[in-house]
């Protein structure tokens, strides 16, 4: 924590130099913007404030990316964007989890995708709001921009999030028929395919875009069957002649989107999205880290011999549930008795549809209505492996299916010559999850637990806001925030015999079948800050802000007394930033220190209980505090030669572990957070060498790093993600016409072997999700 905090101390430092410093120096630079403006960092808008602004003029700590950086940088995924912004992690889930994404701001998010927990970050595209994690790592498909808001969004636009909101914007039609068509191969016969084409039906009055996508690659992560390899070891094989049993990895992804926007009046528009996304893509790759259990593995057998080689990307995963007959404890239970052997087929499978509708209606100069409308449906299926081994310990298959409605409803405008801007509104969420599919835990032992998921999770939330931003001098803005929250959500719990569905489970799990637990609670947040501008060059302030989360009810109870709620959690965030332009813009500096506070912080409990050594149950750990700092760099040195970097530093100590939070095994006040790097950085490099009549030339460098974290909070060294820098280029080539380009990107040039995450079963096994190797990819883009 001392080299944290002198690194906190230092970042303070320099920014008070920079807020005592930047007047004066804006003022004499000043008059030289619009000269050197074709050196001037560029201008992005946002509405993170339900309106939009300049980012600079944005008191909010904020990344924000256009559509022309996200190309740049050779983004394809919203999951990409995490290594430009500072305090902010997005990573592929693995394992039980396949399928989500954990996104985590200023250490604050979540892992698990189940639809049980709210998102510790918000989610939204085109301001629609995305209540799960699951099937969220949304393509970058016609983006406007990105933008990334740290800190609680308790009060602002949409749902409330606790840790902050990713918010991407798509390209709406304009009055030009227009569009283009990119085509890309690489690693892995890697075939990209994605264009847009925009249509003007009535000039100025209706449009249409249309925009898609087709990936397909190989997997990059290999399974083995072990017996085939080493027919001496004594594993059976199962192989028809070739020891490959299959990959994982490979993708299958289609997604298309159609937008229509009408402009009856020049005070009315309304903007209709639909889009539709299927995918059978193999599962995120798992690798067996470490397993300390002999359960259902011959005698004579050393588990560790299917531990495969440090740095490889391999397995000897079956998802196969071999035969097995129940313990003699369960002879003459109904159900129970020799069982035949279950093969899962080991595919990611998601089929998405999004309806959404906005309109922004003028009632007068200075009010606006706007009313968001959206639908959601998404259904598909994930198998694990969750022992990686050619015996079945623990096999998992999973379905599920997820309805969403939200509305969202906003009056905004001026009051008194603009001294006052607001906006007032309600939001309105209701969702209905399902699960289904069959868990094999320790079949045929004393501990098996075996049942078909039933689940059902209903939730509903409303909440009412209000946001007020006094503009008391031309330099001196005071902002307040409230939301009023109330949530309730129930969890069904359905455990039926996997094989006599007409019957519960006749294991320990049959005695939760039916069973209804339930969480309701309200929640009142708020926002206060000050904005102060010093010079057109330099902007301050100070926040305060809180943010809070619903509870709800232990999706994953193994036994009957692990059928609990949690409680919410709630945070309280302190925050002073600045941001500058200097230089004629050419350099933009932007910073923040904060420090939040955490009450009743959640985690994941996997020590046992009174009747069972299997457990995973959720629990308000105890209270603790996070604290760090920020700063992002955009510089313009020369025309054409871009820089962009960022770094961030976060910290975090317990204050108190309560009573529940006790229970977890390995917890201490020192531990550190989940998913939690203390150190993240990134720096990237690109040049724009115009050749006469060839076109331009651009090559572009992109650096990232961030140090070692934890993914669960007892901190299992077996756990640890070791710290990594990745190095990504990009070369392209643009005609003089600028409709034709070609680029070459390379991802992880130096062939890093690194993992994204990492988890441990109740079971006995670790497990962890290698990351890509190196890859390469040309692809060919023309405008027309």
């Amino acid at each position: 924590m001392g080299i944290g905090m002198k690194g906190l101390q230092l970042f303070c430092s320099s920014a008070m130099v920079l807020c005592w410093t930047a007047p004066a120096f804006g003022q004499e630079t000043g008059q030289n913007a619009q000269s050197e403006n074709d050196q001037a960092t560029s201008e992005i808008i946002v509405t993170a404030q339900f309106r939009a602004q300049n980012l600079q003029d944005t008191p909010l700590a904020i990344t924000a990316v256009n559509g022309e950086a996200l190309e740049a940088k050779g983004a394809s995924t919203v999951l990409d964007v995490a290594s430009s912004a500072p305090n902010v992690t997005m990573r592929k889930a693995g394992g039980a989890n396949g399928g989500g994404a954990q996104i985590f701001v200023r250490g604050v998010g979540q892992s698990d995708s189940s639809f049980a927990f709210e998102p510790g970050v918000g989610m939204y595209i085109d301001d629609v709001y995305y209540g799960t994690v699951f099937g969220s790592i949304f393509d970058l498909l016609d983006l406007d921009r990105v933008e990334v808001l740290r800190g609680p969004q308790g009060t602002l636009a949409g749902k409330n999030s606790i840790g902050g909101a990713v918010k991407m914007f798509s390209l709406k039609p304009n009055d030009e028929n227009s569009g283009y068509l990119d085509l890309a191969y690489g690693r892995f016969n890697r075939i990209e395919l994605k264009g847009a084409a925009n249509f003007v039906l009535v000039p100025d009055k209706v449009m249409v875009r249309l925009s898609g996508v087709s990936k397909k690659s190989d997997g990059y992560f290999q399974r083995y069957d072990y017996g085939c390899l080493y027919p001496d070891s004594g594993v059976a094989s199962a192989s028809d002649g070739s020891c490959k049993a299959g990959t994982e990895g490979g993708r299958n992804f289609q997604a298309g989107r159609m937008a229509v926007r009408l402009i009856p009046s020049e005070r009315l528009e309304i903007n209709l999205i639909g889009m539709v996304s299927s995918e059978n893509s193999e599962v995120t790759p798992q690798k067996l880290l470490d397993i300390t259990t002999t359960t259902n593995i011959p005698s004579g057998i050393d588990p560790h011999i299917f531990i495969t080689g440090s740095k490889s990307r391999t397995s000897y995963a079956t998802y196969t549930n071999p035969a097995f007959t129940d313990p003699a404890s369960y002879s003459g239970v109904d159900g129970a008795g020799s069982h035949p052997s279950t093969s899962l087929v080991p595919e990611f499978r998601l089929r998405a549809q999004v309806l959404s509708g906005t309109i922004d209606w003028e009632l007068s100069d200075a009010m606006k209505l706007t009313s968001i409308t959206a639908y959601q449906h998404y259904a598909g299926a994930n198998a694990t492996d969750i022992d990686l081994t050619p015996y079945g310990i623990n096999t998992v298959s999973q379905r599920y299916n997820y309805r969403q409605f939200t509305q969202e409803l906003r009056l905004g405008g001026t009051l008194a010559d603009d001294l006052i801007d607001y906006t007032v509104g309600a939001y309105y969420f209701k969702s209905v999850g399902r699960y289904s599919g069959t868990n094999y835990i320790l079949p045929g032992t004393a501990r098996e637990n075996l049942y078909s998921q039933r689940d059902r999770i209903p939730s509903e939330s409303k909440s009412l806001f209000a946001h007020v931003t006094a503009n008391l001098t031309d330099a001196l803005s005071v902002i307040g925030g409230l939301r009023y929250t109330k949530d309730s959500k129930s969890y069904e719990f359905g455990r039926r015999n996997p094989y006599d569905p007409s019957q519960p489970s006749y294991t320990a799990a049959g005695a939760i079948d039916g069973l209804t637990g339930h969480y309701s609670g309200d929640n009142v947040d708020y926002r206060a800050s000050v904005q102060y501008r010093w010079s057109r060059d330099l902007m301050t302030y100070l926040q305060f802000s809180t943010g809070y989360r619903g509870g709800g009810v232990n999706p994953r109870p193994y036994v009957l007394e692990q059928v609990v709620a949690f409680e919410p959690e709630k945070l309280k965030a302190y925050e002073a930033g600045f941001k500058a332009d200097l230089l004629g813009r050419a350099l933009r500096v932007n910073g923040a220190v904060f420090l939040n506070k955490y009450t009743d912080i959640l985690f994941n409990n996997q020590s046992p209980t009174a009747n069972s050594t299997l457990n995973s149950t959720p629990v308000n750990a105890g209270d603790a505090r996070f604290w760090g700092a920020e700063l992002e760099l955009n510089i313009r040195p020369l025309d054409g030669l871009t820089i962009d970097a960022s770094g961030s530093y976060l910290g975090f100590q317990f204050e108190r572990i309560g009573a529940t939070g006790a229970t977890i095994s390995g917890i201490t006040l020192d531990n550190r957070a989940p998913f939690a790097p203390e150190w993240k950085g990134n720096f990237g490099i690109q040049y724009a060498v115009p050749v006469d009549g060839f076109g331009t030339i651009s090559p572009r460098l992109d650096v990232s790093y961030q140090s070692s974290f934890f993914p669960q909070v007892d901190n299992d060294p077996r756990t640890k993600i070791d710290g990594y820098a990745l190095a990504n280029g990009r070369l392209s080539w643009e005609n003089e016409r600028g409709d034709l380009q070609v680029a070459l990107t390379v991802s992880n040039i130096f062939d890093k072997y690194y993992y994204i995450s990492a988890l441990k079963y109740p079971i006995g096994i670790v497990s962890a999700t290698p990351a890509e190797p190196r890859e390469w990819k040309i692809g060919i883009r023309k405008s027309f």
